[in-house]
């Protein structure tokens, strides 16, 4: 019989005492660690030179990685564009592993007991302060009480993408409940019930977004300016930080896993047009390249033995939204046809490299969750006299104009060739939509949050779990606090919430499958398109352990920490 993953486990055994995956993996020194991918990683410039297979890994050396998209800070609580840098300067309770769907206790956290689903007890590990970078918080703790106040800083930050799960710990949507529920009975155990039970918990606290700060950090914060300073006790220390041009780690001497990292240091150079970061790796500038690669470009550099590539299905998918409290888009027939007339397989020729699928609700690599392609081909068919049809039915066949924002990121230019593929489609419709291109940070506070939109579009940020892409339907949306498109099904809330508490894999299966072929009927509020695949492609004398066509190996240490070059 199969070995039973952990959700099994826990839905046989969640009433029982039990600790995730045993002490024998509290101690990973010997794993890996990914490179991020797609929004920033690692990487020093060097010469085209083929790697060594007899080389070991060793210390020494710094790598130089382009990045096509600015950063607009490194607080890993508040700015969600820095979050795969920010990561490598904070430490979390711990890592996931998507593929096995377990957790990797290669952090902060040596152990966890849940002596039901919803009791959550973490034994900390000793020793874990901050990086001594020359300030007033070097060597501080990270112990119980500054696990709890970064509980309380991420659960209650505005820009939370996710508060859900604080919602639950509290018990409440008031977020002055959050501190009383968290416990701290000793200095290295970190405990707190939730009020009902929440699968996605586990998986919730393994993101990045929940990096942790010393308690000196977390009440200074306002003052110390995290966005631009950093006081983590991850593997690196920020020493340099310009957000449009560079950004410089360097090695954290007393990071807790013995001679780690292997890199002296990391410089992430950003160049926002896509062709010429691109050609800044091709000419040996960069050691790992930032660039948004297509399948020509993976082909290319796969037939070279100086570069290592890899590629793997994307868990971005481009979505557009739709504001349903507004008119035309309060009309399902409206709605019908905008997303029938969508030209689904020219983005997957154009804008995917004919590499892309349909995608429904839940994004097509979540192959456990998702559904069948062919039945999402068969209901997405474009139709552009039955799309004429319903428009001539809702008083609409002179068609309409309208607006779509999207978010500025120059250096992402697949974001507009699939919005513009998309406009292009309405035309057959008569339906005129003007393309809004909003500076990130004011997209994010000014336009997503407050719902001040008819139509926007972006690439959902990518998640291996289910429930995150299936609360943005909920009456609650994302946030637990309201639904930006102002779409309410309260059948929909119900299917929703009841997979957010059910641990039997099948039965949470068809819960999902029942949500999603209700939300297809809807035709909003987001009309979801296809997803293709990321590309990678690093010079090979830069080493990683695993990359991102591979699973995530249950002994892998935090990320970065493995990362070597050849060139010392």
């Amino acid at each position: 019989m199969a070995e039973l993953n952990y959700w099994q486990k826990l839905s046989r055994k969640r009433m029982s005492r039990r600790t995730l995956l045993g002490a024998g993996a509290t101690t990973a020194l010997g794993g890996a660690a990914a490179l991020m991918v797609g929004c920033g990683g690692s990487g020093g410039g060097g010469p085209n030179i083929t790697a060594d297979p007899n080389r070991t890994p060793g210390p020494g050396g710094t790598v130089t990685w382009g990045r096509p998209v600015s950063v607009g800070g490194v607080d890993p609580h508040l700015d969600l564009t820095g979050l795969d840098i920010s990561s490598l300067i904070y430490s979390r309770l711990y890592d996931w592993a998507p593929g096995a769907e377990m957790v990797i206790l290669n952090n902060l956290a040596m152990d966890l007991e849940m002596p039901e689903v919803t009791d959550f007890i973490f034994t900390l590990r000793e020793g874990v302060r901050n990086a001594p970078a020359g300030g007033e918080f070097d060597d501080e703790d990270i112990d119980s009480e500054a696990v709890k106040e970064s509980f309380v800083r991420r659960g209650t930050a505005i820009t939370a993408p996710d508060k859900r799960f604080p919602h639950k710990i509290a018990g409440s949507r008031d977020p002055s409940m959050l501190r009383p529920a968290l416990q701290t009975p000793d200095k290295y155990t970190f405990s707190f019930n939730m009020a009902e039970p929440f699968v996605p918990a586990v998986r919730e606290m393994a993101n990045a977004t929940w990096g942790m700060l010393s308690t000196g950090v977390a009440e200074n914060a306002p003052r110390l300016q995290l966005s631009r300073n950093a006081f983590g006790s991850g593997p690196f220390m920020l020493e340099e930080f310009r957000g449009n041009e560079r950004i410089v780690l360097r090695r954290n001497p007393d990071f807790w896993i013995p001679n780690r990292p292997y890199l002296e240091g990391i410089t992430y150079v950003i160049i926002t047009d896509n062709s010429s970061l691109l050609a800044a790796f091709k000419n040996g500038q960069h050691d790992v390249s930032g660039a948004i690669l297509v399948k020509e470009d993976f082909d290319e550099f796969d037939a070279d033995p100086a570069i290592s590539v890899a590629s793997a299905p994307s868990l971005f998918y481009p979505v557009v939204h739709l504001n349903v409290r507004r008119d035309p888009f309060d009309d399902i027939r409206v709605r019908e046809a905008l997303n029938i007339s969508i030209n689904r397989d020219l983005i997957i020729e154009l804008a995917q490299s004919g590499d892309g699928q349909y995608g429904g609700p839940i994004q097509w690599p979540q192959v456990k969750w998702a559904l069948p392609e062919g039945r999402l081909k068969t209901f997405y068919q474009r139709d552009v006299a039955k799309a004429k049809q319903l428009m001539e039915a809702a008083g609409r066949s002179d068609g309409f104009t309208a607006v779509l924002k999207t978010p500025r990121l120059p250096g992402v230019n697949f974001i507009n060739d699939i919005a513009r593929i998309i406009v292009d489609s309405w035309k057959d419709i008569n339906v005129d939509i003007q393309i809004d291109e909003v500076e990130l940070g004011a997209y994010i506070s000014s336009v997503l949050l407050t719902g001040n939109f008819d139509m926007t579009f972006f690439p959902n940020l990518p998640y291996d779990e289910p429930d995150r892409p299936l609360s943005f339907y909920h009456s609650l949306g994302v946030t637990g606090t309201g639904n930006w498109t102002g779409y309410s099904n309260p059948a929909l809330d119900k299917l929703i919430e009841a997979q957010s508490v059910e641990f039997d894999v099948e039965a949470r299966q068809a819960i999902i499958t029942q949500a999603q072929d209700l939300i297809l009927e809807e035709h909003g509020p987001q009309l979801t398109t296809t997803g293709g695949y990321q590309y990678s492609a690093r010079q090979s004398y830069v080493h990683i352990a695993f990359g991102i066509d591979e699973d995530t190996p249950l002994d892998a240490n935090p990320a970065g920490v493995d990362v070597w070059t050849e060139l010392t």
